[in-house]
């Protein structure tokens, strides 16, 4: 496949990388047209490529997930020869981003302060659990730890006795996220002034700053915010309802959608009851309002249902699973999906979330570079291009 371009085209990132909370986030780079190198041990590469009972040879569907657009190298930096070879890289990189345990590449020799003597306008970013300084500095973090532990996990779930985690490594994700932004950021601000900048990224600090809603709730109300299912804390109805065919995710945000859904569903008399008048009080008297509302709709077809409130401008959505969205109408519209072909096993990859415009007019993505089948298939490539013996 074509090497992808784009606005970071030309950009060299060097990623001492594994797992997902970096990986994410050079992948958003890299889709963007920068040169990421991602550099495997000797071996068994990045340890997530066997991370599954589905691996395809070593090309599980974790590592498949976060490591399109890039160039895979192995370097040993156990030995002399391949620290020298990763200096000479970090020497010529644009970028260096690291989530070794924090202090690791330091004791190698490729911490930040190391980098930046020979390399002084480099940016260097480092994603860990909870960050390069502070009492929990060294303790291990994985995205169900930093649920629980950044606020996450108590508001998620049906009840304070029945918490769940989110059904996907979202702090691993969101702290990728902000390290790209960060460290694009950066970039621009070596190209305005010629200096380069350590960027710290905690995952903590990330599933803190998600939780900004329920502090400043509970800064102003006193209430320890609680897990409500599906529901919302201001509104109501808003929360995943039962179909005589299949679940429906409906919210009514105004009362003119109240008075909306209502008419639509034939029961005008709720919205005529003071004890539904406005969303406070629907939201106090939830449980009343299900009784009501659940009956109702388990007499309708879910698709009848969702085609129906849409038509009349109002908030609802199916409950897809993953081949739904696979087949989805509006991702295939977009070209969400490539056609992937790799270890012999055809399968529909997801793609870069973004378009942009381009003469003369939207355009994806260009095409996916696949990720390597095996450690290293791209060493000499990176060195030869990179400039390195």
């Amino acid at each position: 496949m074509t090497r992808p371009t784009g606005p970071l085209a030309g950009l060299k990132v060097l990623a001492f990388e594994h797992a997902w909370a970096a990986p994410y986030g050079t992948m958003m780079l890299a889709d963007m047209g920068a040169d990421v190198a991602k550099v495997e041990q000797p071996g068994l590469g990045d340890h997530v490529r066997a991370w599954t009972r589905n691996d395809l040879q070593g090309l599980s569907p974790h590592f498949l997930s976060v490591n399109r657009n890039k160039r895979s190298i192995v370097i040993d930096l156990k030995s002399g020869e391949g620290l020298a070879r990763a200096r000479d890289l970090a020497r010529r990189a644009d970028v260096v981003v690291e989530n070794f345990s924090p202090g690791t590449l330091a004791r190698l020799g490729l911490g930040y302060d190391a980098v930046r003597r020979d390399n002084p306008a480099v940016v260097y970013c480092s994603v860990s659990g909870f960050g390069t300084s502070g009492p929990y500095r060294d303790r291990r973090a994985y995205d169900l730890l930093v649920q629980a532990e950044g606020g996450l996990m108590s508001v998620t779930g049906e009840s304070p006795e029945r918490l769940a985690k989110v059904g996907v490594p979202v702090v691993d994700i969101m702290a990728a996220m902000v390290a790209a932004f960060a460290v694009v950021c950066a970039v621009r601000e070596r190209e305005q002034h010629g200096r380069g900048r350590h960027i710290d990224v905690a995952m903590l600090d990330v599933a803190a700053s998600v939780m900004a809603f329920n502090v400043f709730s509970h800064a102003i109300s006193g209430e320890v915010p609680r897990p409500l299912g599906t529901a919302h804390p201001l509104l109501a109805p808003y929360e995943i309802y039962a179909t005589r065919t299949g679940p429906v995710a409906i919210a009514i945000l105004t009362e003119a959608h109240w008075a909306t859904f209502c008419g639509v569903i034939q029961r005008p008399d709720l919205q005529a009851r003071p004890d539904f008048a406005t969303a406070p009080m629907r939201v106090e008297n939830r449980d009343r309002l299900n009784a009501e509302l659940r009956p109702v709709l388990d007499a309708w077809d879910q698709t009848e249902l969702i085609d129906t409130l849409a038509r009349h401008g109002l908030a609802c959505a199916h409950v897809n699973d993953v081949p739904a969205i696979v087949g989805h109408p509006q991702l295939a519209h977009r070209g969400f999906f490539a056609d992937w072909e790799m270890a012999g096993h055809r399968m529909a990859a997801p793609g870069a979330p973004w378009r942009a415009t381009a003469a003369p007019g939207p355009t994806p993505p260009a095409d996916d570079r696949l990720p390597a089948e095996k450690p290293g298939a791209d060493t000499d490539e990176v060195l030869r291009d990179w400039g390195v013996a």
